[in-house]
């Protein structure tokens, strides 16, 4: 492993303590959000994930900021990158709206205080009841994905005698370069092919209480570039245009989706985000720019929706796990040779807690937060504690070793950065093992706990015998 991989690593960790407004170090324990993880992880327990309510709301002043542009700009986030209630409240409170795409996420967005014209419903799989229940509490939009839900929107819609607000999702046929399970614009299960468009518009306007409000899109997650973007925006505002012309009718607004990236790599002077989406590539002023130069070639007057989810929260919480045991293995070829010796730290969070990090090969950077000052230099493979040979972190800082302080002891905490999307979300109960406890350090700069650790009791609460 070579010395220039180890001095790269050490100067991002110095970097962060020194320069990132999340981080800092007391007393040599890394410090996220003004608090000592380490103090945390002794108090709550872990595996634990630390949320920072004032990263939330700068992610979203910075998403405010890119498209100040354009004033009339509606911004949902995302529910399924973490739906806790107080991270649901705390996005409530900075003015922005809510995207759904379950009837129990939009039940949780209006219990968390989000008004019904708040809140816009996207999903595959609309189910009559779901669809109803969307109706009757006045949604402002539900993104039409298929012409048998809009079939089933109009049929609610005249028996509740109730006005269903829709745009229809279309696919503009745009790839892009993000991990081929987070495109949603080319050969996608969602939307509508381009040519169904003016069908599926045409019905709406014979569908008395469905009221057609515009179109949407999304390019997908994590993409690091803008053409995609940009052209999938022109697609979809060539498309508008024309609508508008052969059927006499005026949008009222354009949905572009979300996809903003976060970056979970940093030194991107050393790679690139074209072949590994880790780097971001991009910013959210540049998203913006994108869309509303787009958008303005045909028309100001419109509403641009956008429904950003990792984007607010991806930088807003690291995962606290406990290393919980060590033992070294050799590896063998299979004439018996020696390979190599491998050093395994052990920690209290897999795959079921940080799902991502299997399911996409997610990279995060992990540092020892009880020994945060300390180089980081000895090279280690680090796994969690499930019942399954996969349940180790893949990607490391070389292939599939991560780098350690040399003094690394059984209870120290490690910190996973920029853990806040869709981890929370996707947890499992494999093994049994329960989800986690989350905490929220609130602007103020004092913890609460906003989620509890699953008991036993929940846990068995599920079966009926």
């Amino acid at each position: 492993m070579s010395e220039q991989t180890i001095t790269a690593y050490n100067q991002v960790r110095e970097k962060i303590i020194a320069q990132d407004r999340r981080f800092g170090a007391r007393a040599g324990k890394l410090c996220f959000a003004g608090a000592d993880v380490e103090a945390l992880a002794k108090k709550y327990g872990t595996p634990l994930y630390v949320f920072s309510e004032q990263e939330i709301i700068a992610n979203i002043r910075e998403i405010q900021q890119a498209f100040i542009s354009h004033a009339d700009t509606k911004i949902c986030f995302a529910s399924k990158a973490c739906s806790v209630m107080s991270i649901l409240q705390s996005v409530r409170q900075t003015g922005i709206c809510a995207e759904a795409n379950s009837v129990y996420e939009i039940r949780k967005c209006l219990q968390a205080g989000f008004s019904g014209d708040q809140i816009v419903y996207n999903g595959v799989v609309k189910k009559p009841q779901e669809l109803e229940f969307a109706i009757e509490h006045e949604l402002y939009l539900i993104n039409i994905d298929s012409l048998y839900e809009l079939e089933q929107i109009d049929a609610i819609s005249r028996r509740l005698q109730k006005t269903a607000n829709v745009c229809i999702r279309l696919e503009p046929n745009v790839p892009s370069a993000t991990h081929p399970e987070l495109v949603t614009a080319f050969h996608a299960k969602s939307g509508l092919d381009l040519e169904q468009a003016e069908d599926a518009c045409r019905r709406v306007l014979a569908m008395p209480w469905v009221r057609l409000r515009g179109l949407h899109m999304h390019v997908g997650d994590q993409v690091p570039e803008v053409e995609p973007f940009a052209k999938a925006t022109r697609v979809l505002v060539d498309e508008a245009r024309r609508l508008e012309q052969v059927l006499g009718i005026r949008f009222e607004v354009i949905n572009v989706g979300g996809g903003i990236p976060v970056p979970y790599k940093y030194d991107e002077e050393n790679g690139d985000p074209l072949q590994d989406n880790m780097y971001a590539g991009i910013t959210a002023q540049d998203f913006a720019d994108a869309v509303v130069s787009e958008v303005h070639k045909w028309r100001a007057d419109i509403q641009i929706c956008i429904e950003p989810g990792r984007k607010v929260v991806g930088s807003a919480a690291v995962l606290l796990a406990e290393i919980c045991c060590e033992k070294q293995k050799t590896h063998y070829d299979v004439d018996g040779n020696v390979e190599r010796r491998v050093e395994w730290k052990f920690v209290d969070a897999g795959y079921s807690i940080l799902p991502d990090s299997q399911h996409f090969n997610w990279f995060y950077y992990v540092y020892n937060a009880s020994r945060i000052n300390e180089r980081h230099e000895r090279y280690v493979k680090l796994a969690g504690p499930l019942c399954d040979g996969g349940d180790y972190f893949h990607i490391g800082v070389k292939e599939e070793d991560f780098l350690l302080p040399h003094d690394t002891q059984i209870g120290d905490i490690a910190a996973f950065l920029d853990t806040g999307a869709y981890s929370i979300e996707s947890q499992t109960v494999y093994n049994n093992r329960p989800r986690t406890a989350v905490v929220m350090i609130d602007q103020q700069g004092d913890e609460r706990l906003i989620r509890r650790e699953d008991s036993y009791e929940d846990l068995l609460s599920y079966d009926i015998y």
